[in-house]
């Protein structure tokens, strides 16, 4: 889910939450489910029984997928030039990172994502992301962004290309039953094929991500971020934002997930000083393997600007020989 951000993605959402871990879903009853996916979020005991296992599996699942959903669009123009420039970028600042928000166990996926946001008379910025993440042991993971991004201004300029290509590297600092922090950070590249599709510098975006339980459904997280530029075009704005994103995350019966996501960027050059952004996630899982999402959203900028954004994303996970082996045992 990570629109007009200095850097992709949050995050899904942001992004959350890496990555799902894609086990067998368990269609037990809403009460059931709800408490094993607190439960497990960040690990759970061995099961005793197969049904057990099964529901754990899901329900770590389940977890992962909510998490990782992003908060994380891919980076969008970061300001706007003179009207008799062309679309050029918007200074709205990071994507919603989204980011997607990591969840204590990371996982190895694929995801097909679709950014759409509107410019107001500025016209609108649309990205196609080929994302994926690579996950280690489930303590450490890579995350790679490619946006292919089309523009249009509002006189009618077209501009089509690559965008700006985000790598995320992270760690889990810690995971309890209760409680996990996640480290890492961006790196975005100044690969934008033109003026309109990306920001015009390259940029460090150093996060740290805490998630507690509060009850059987639910997880309540924050993440904290810095963004600062460096090279690129010499002609274009230097960056300098500080990202808040308080988000939660509720496991709902059947493989479905729910994700309120609100951040605040705050620009320390430049204007809009702060971009306020607010997406509603939601995502079911269609197979052991399959989830797919939508996160629709709006952008306010302090200087008035209203902007509406939408991502949607196809998932395809691929879990880790331990996690094949528990999917095995629960399936017994």
């Amino acid at each position: 889910m990570q629109a007009h951000l200095v850097v992709a993605a949050q995050a899904r959402r942001a992004d959350r939450t890496v990555s799902p871990s894609c086990h067998r879903r368990s269609r037990a009853a809403s009460g059931a489910a709800g408490a094993l996916v607190a439960t497990l979020a960040f690990g759970s005991a061995p099961a005793a029984a197969a049904d057990a296992r099964a529901a754990s599996a899901s329900a770590r699942a389940a977890s992962a997928r909510a998490a990782s959903a992003q908060p994380a669009r891919p980076a969008a123009p970061a300001r706007p030039p003179a009207p008799s420039r062309g679309p050029g970028p918007r200074s709205a600042g990071t994507p919603r990172v989204p980011v997607p928000s990591a969840p204590a166990t990371l996982g190895t996926f694929i995801e097909l994502r679709d950014d759409y946001i509107t410019r107001g008379s500025r016209g609108f910025y649309n990205a196609a992301v080929i994302r994926g993440d690579y996950a280690v042991g489930g303590i450490l993971s890579l995350r790679a962004d490619v946006p292919l991004a089309y523009a249009g201004g509002a006189l009618g300029e077209r501009d089509a290309g690559l965008g700006d290509i985000l790598v995320r590297p992270l760690v889990r600092a810690v995971g309890t039953p209760r409680f996990a922090l996640v480290l890492g950070s961006d790196l975005v590249l100044d690969s934008a094929t033109s003026r309109a599709l990306g920001a015009g510098k390259n940029q460090i975006g150093p996060l740290v991500q805490a998630f507690v339980r509060v009850s059987g459904a639910a997880r309540l997280g924050i993440q904290l971020q810095h963004v600062a530029s460096f090279g690129g075009d010499p002609r274009r704005d230097d960056i300098q934002a500080s990202v808040i994103r308080p988000f939660a995350v509720v496991a709902l019966p059947r493989g479905f997930w729910v994700q309120p996501d609100q951040s605040f960027q705050i620009n320390h050059l430049g204007a809009p000083r702060v971009v306020s952004t607010s997406v509603l996630e939601v995502g079911t899982e269609l197979s052991d393997r399959v989830q797919v999402y939508v996160d629709p959203g709006i952008q306010v900028g302090s200087h008035g600007a209203v902007d509406w954004l939408v991502t949607g994303a196809v998932r395809w996970a691929f879990p880790q020989r331990h996690r094949a082996r528990e999917l095995a045992a629960a399936r017994e």
